[in-house]
């Protein structure tokens, strides 16, 4: 749980902005899709695992990985 949550945080900015219908037609926003390269993916599992992703920002418009400021 702490794990998802990290993730969440960290890709908040990425999110994917979609609206998916079930077949009743029922709008279902997920919050669960990021906009993201799986290598940059892949890199922040294991920034999170190392404890080094406080360090590190995500520039969802770059999509790459910088040093926080």
């Amino acid at each position: 749980q702490k794990f998802e949550h990290l993730i969440h945080r960290f890709f908040a900015d990425a999110c994917l902005n979609v609206d998916v219908f079930d077949t009743k037609g029922i709008r279902i926003t997920p919050r669960e899709w990021f906009v993201a390269p799986r290598p940059i993916i892949d890199k922040v599992v294991t920034l999170i695992l190392s404890g080094e992703i406080v360090n590190w920002r995500y520039d969802k418009d770059l999509q790459i990985l910088k040093i926080k400021d």
